[in-house]
């Protein structure tokens, strides 16, 4: 076995038998799901029943509403005999009161007016929505009233246009943004992976060096070929786990999913519309997901974590042989991880713009490609084979030219102790000749 071979095996085996490696592989899945099932959990905890009490300067905006198995609906004072202090004082002693929703009564007089919805524990967005809702409906009616038109004549002239987005050449429907969340879930995934296991080669070199490991070690084998069996064996640790994480979070997302829509069928059970309008939004959603060119989507993955693995991985273990502490390493990480970083903002941004030109070039630039590359990908665009070809040699380039920098950095600095490193003095060891 090569020299490199034997250096990939001892950091591959040193760090999957590590008990924080196993145990971080089990848990990072149940942590996810766990996150999921808690976000089902605390929406449940929003159907609760919630007493409102109500104190209506208008005396009529509040006389259409009825209590509701969630809602429970009380007017305060329908005498005006007591005012909003009142009301306040009898919703602060009440202890099963949980809201107070005070309407003045500009609210009708004005086209933009507000009330005022005190409270002992913040509601939810849903609950706003709701009593919002409620309050627009009465105050609609009470104006059609006025203006002598009848709710059905008013039912006919309000229209509310959805437009669908349609591929000229398929015919087909196109939900661009499902596509484009799917894309940001890959490319935030390989970021995230990026940067992990970079700074894990990172802190590796920091430490053999501080313990002076590294001295022994290069008296066998060249820095080059300690660096890249360190990189390489890394990224198969990275590897390893991630398809671990990929089995586990299948079996136990399959589970919550389950839960899901088990929670979400016996919520809406005796609302047909509710489950009508969700069968067509999940029909749109399967519809839209089936578009995916998954196989592509999958292997680009693979590509780019690679890829932008051992471009940043390359530098970060550069960083870790210029310095003695990962304190030192700080002014060298920022502007090598900003690329990174701003690749993870323009794959969010491009949920709502996805033909920006910037995505275009930051899907080109190799230190950010891996991350918004996917998010095209996904998304689909016109002449995008090309870009994909484009993209993938000049990361390749990029990546070769990088650790033959880096390789020059590594060379010096891994046995340097005691030194601190500027800009300048790296300059100094990338241009040597020896």
């Amino acid at each position: 076995m090569s020299k490199i071979g034997l250096i990939i095996k001892r950091e591959y085996l040193s760090r999957v038998s590590k008990k924080s490696f196993l145990l971080m592989t089990v848990l990072g899945p149940i942590l996810m799901v766990g996150f999921m099932v808690g976000a089902i959990f605390l929406g449940k905890q929003e159907d609760k029943s919630l007493n409102i009490l109500i104190h209506d300067d208008t005396y009529v905006v509040s006389k259409p509403f009825k209590p509701t198995e969630q809602f429970n609906l009380m007017v305060f004072d329908t005498t005006g005999t007591k005012n909003l202090d009142d009301a306040k004082e009898s919703f602060k002693n009440d202890e099963s009161l949980d809201l107070l929703l005070y309407l003045p009564e500009t609210i009708v007089e004005m086209n933009n007016g507000s009330g005022h919805l005190y409270f002992k524990e913040a509601p939810s967005t849903k609950t706003r929505m709701y009593l919002e809702r409620l309050v627009n409906e009465s105050i609609e009616k009470l104006k059609l009233k006025e203006l002598n038109v009848s709710l059905d004549t008013y039912m006919r002239l309000k229209n509310k246009v959805s437009l669908k987005a349609i591929d000229y050449k398929s015919g087909k429907e196109s939900n661009v943004k499902v596509k484009a969340f799917v894309g940001m879930a890959f490319g935030v995934s390989t970021f995230m992976f990026i940067f992990m296991y970079g700074t894990l080669v990172m802190k590796g070199v920091i430490e053999e060096k501080s313990s002076r490991i590294v001295e022994v070690i290069v008296s066998s084998v060249k820095p080059f070929e300690l660096m890249m069996g360190k990189i390489i064996g890394i990224m198969f640790v990275g590897l390893t786990q991630f398809a671990v994480w990929i089995i586990l979070s299948s079996i136990f997302g399959s589970i919550a999913m389950g839960m899901i829509d088990s929670e979400f069928y016996s919520a809406a059970n005796q609302s047909p519309e509710v489950i009508a309008g969700m069968s067509n939004v999940q029909a749109n959603i399967i519809n839209t997901l089936l578009e995916i060119n998954w196989v592509l989507l999958i292997g680009l993955f693979f590509f780019y974590f690679i890829g932008g693995y051992l471009l940043y991985g390359a530098l970060m273990a550069a960083i870790g042989a210029a310095v003695d502490n990962e304190t030192d390493s700080q002014q060298f990480m920022v502007p090598i991880t900003a690329p990174l970083m701003f690749s993870y903002l323009i794959v969010i941004l491009s949920i709502d713009n996805p033909n920006s030109p910037v995505l275009f070039w930051c899907s080109q630039i190799p230190f950010t490609s891996p991350v918004v590359m996917l998010a095209r990908a996904a998304m689909g665009s016109e002449g995008l084979w090309w870009q994909i070809i484009t993209s993938m040699l000049l990361l390749i380039v990029t990546f070769i030219a990088t650790t033959w920098l880096a390789g020059k950095i590594y060379r010096t600095g891994i046995l340097m102790h005691g030194k601190k490193i500027t800009w300048q003095e790296l300059w100094k060891w990338i241009k040597y000749k020896g």
